[in-house]
């Protein structure tokens, strides 16, 4: 049996489109993942790494980073705060940033965890992160218990939480300043690529599904730009949020543009085969075979908890089979290459018979 991509052809998108190399975001992502301390095997930089670097922190400084990280993936949406920062973005930037409005990384973070609702006729999250006071105070007049994550950050002044942040950004800073030449490097090498993509007058969409391993942009017509922030540090995942009007979107710096040794087998070769190694996952791709599916239909195909089901589908994403467009229940997901071509061709460039 062949696979097909059934999917009609999305029409061009009339957006603007930036991409950023930015060392505060990257900062910012760094410190998610190293207080990603469940999830440390599903970064492609690998747990060992992971574990040198929480080392070689300052005593007492990851507990001031996990104090800070009160709600899901705190420091990977924070880092969508490089969206809007000056050339070149980097720390000192991000830094400037916090100390002129002490209150924007807490807002980020109560709009980002408040969205799916509406204040009047604006997302209620775009509105609290504006600023808005009354969006605020519908969120403080929520029946959320103190211990849980959004319980915990609305315990905290936006003014103490800035200060907190800026603390855990600079203690945190020395051994970023060692890090950098090395992640900065592949982003850098990324974000030349993406231009380039889009000075050759490739459209938008197409920018944005390669770079984010199957990600499809959905129109929106309150989204005028997409701002594109590569990460190194945590390939294979991408961050998708909103700053006012643009869709951001922290990317996976490409395989070709990390320093790898020259015999190892790359982080997507590996991603794909261990995509295809699951009698679940190759059901959904059996299934995707006769066109688009959403969550719930995942979830029953499998007959398996939604979670479960979301787990596979993301898998297959960051493999580079799956194309996802829309969010939340109005996900679909569908093929985006044919599996059997993608294997074979993904095995013969790195075992090259007769080579």
């Amino acid at each position: 049996m062949r696979m097909v991509d059934l999917r009609p052809s999305p029409a061009p998108l009339e957006l603007t489109l930036h991409v950023h190399a930015s060392a505060g975001a990257e900062l910012l992502r760094l410190i998610g993942v190293l207080v990603d301390v469940e999830g440390t095997d599903n970064y492609d930089v690998g747990p060992d790494r992971i574990e040198q670097t929480r080392r070689r922190l300052p005593d007492g400084v990851l507990d001031q980073l996990h104090e800070l990280d009160v709600v899901d993936n705190s420091f990977h949406v924070l880092s969508l705060l490089a969206a809007e920062l000056p050339a070149p973005c980097g720390v000192d930037e991000l830094l400037a940033e916090l100390d002129a409005d002490p209150g924007v990384a807490w807002r980020l973070l109560l709009g980002h965890h408040a969205g799916g609702h509406e204040h009047g006729s604006r997302p209620l999250g775009e509105c609290i992160s504006s600023g808005d006071t009354d969006a605020i105070n519908t969120v403080r007049g929520w029946d959320v218990a103190d211990d849980e994550p959004l319980g915990q950050l609305l315990a905290v002044t936006p003014e103490a939480h800035g200060a907190q942040l800026v603390s855990a950004i600079r203690a945190v800073r020395p051994l970023w300043d060692e890090l950098e030449p090395e992640a900065m490097g592949a982003i850098t090498r990324d974000v030349a690529y993406r231009q380039a993509q889009l000075d050759d007058g490739q459209d938008v969409g197409s920018i944005v599904l390669e770079a984010t391993n199957g990600y499809e942009l959905s129109p929106d017509p309150g989204v005028r730009r997409v701002v594109l922030l590569p990460s190194y540090w945590i390939r294979p995942w991408i961050v998708l949020g909103a700053r006012h009007d643009a869709e951001v979107i922290t990317t996976v710096v490409a395989d070709q543009f990390v320093s790898l040794p020259s015999e190892a087998p790359s982080p997507a070769l590996l991603r794909l085969f261990k995509a295809l190694a699951d009698q679940s996952r190759l059901k959904l791709l059996r299934r995707m075979s006769t066109g688009p599916i959403s969550l719930t239909e995942a979830t029953a195909e499998l007959d398996v908890a939604k979670a479960t089901a979301h787990h596979h589908l993301s898998i297959l994403r960051q493999a580079g089979l799956v194309a996802t467009r829309g969010e939340g229940r109005s996900s679909r997901y569908s093929l985006r290459e044919d599996p059997p071509d993608a294997a074979r061709d993904a095995l013969a460039s790195y075992v090259r018979p007769g080579g």
